[in-house]
């Protein structure tokens, strides 16, 4: 009798190592089948489509946000405002008409052009980047400071679009701060 218990339980081992392994098959092409259909999955930061998008986004605004004739606001907004978040576009028209028209009288023409653009940090919905931007005024005796911008912008991705949802300035050092310190005075 002992024998065929033991005759029944290896049976009973083999059915269940077989029935094992056909679920292992069937989970594999499952998971094989699925890979197919969803295709390679790359990571946006790994994306170069994605990061020239990025880049595209913030140059394109850096551009636009410099270049601006305050006798003629309209356009400039009507520029600027697709470029942004919503909340950041209406931060952006409140402030820009009462700060830009206390320079009308001055006949001020802006015209910024971004000299490098790079990728901070991106991930699938949004994105650091660092801008220089030159900025050159009309007439020329009212720029006051440097002409020189260094942006920290950040974007969401809103779709297929990137949006600039804020950006920061970031401080230059001076020249003659920097000449001060290689000649040692």
């Amino acid at each position: 009798m002992d024998a065929a218990r033991t005759g029944g339980r290896a049976l009973s081992r083999t059915r269940l190592l077989a029935l094992v392994l056909a679920l292992v098959a069937v989970a594999g092409v499952a998971v094989g089948v699925l890979a197919l259909v969803r295709g390679p999955q790359i990571p946006a930061y790994a994306d170069t489509a994605t990061q020239a998008d990025v880049r595209a986004a913030a140059e394109k605004f850096a551009t636009s946000v410099n270049t601006y004739d305050v006798k003629d606001l309209d356009p400039y907004i009507a520029r600027v405002r697709p470029l942004l978040t919503d909340d950041l576009a209406t931060q952006f028209e409140a402030s820009t008409k009462d700060l830009l028209s206390k320079f009308e009288e001055a006949g001020i023409v802006s015209k910024g052009t971004v000299k490098q653009v790079a990728v901070d940090s991106l991930d699938d919905d949004s994105a650091e980047v660092l801008a220089a931007i030159d900025v050159a005024t009309e007439p020329a005796d009212v720029q006051v400071g440097r002409p020189r911008l260094r942006w920290r912008i950040a974007l969401v991705r809103d779709g297929d679009e990137w949006l600039v949802d804020s950006f920061a300035n970031i401080p230059v050092e001076s020249e003659a701060s920097e000449q001060g310190e290689e000649d040692g005075s």
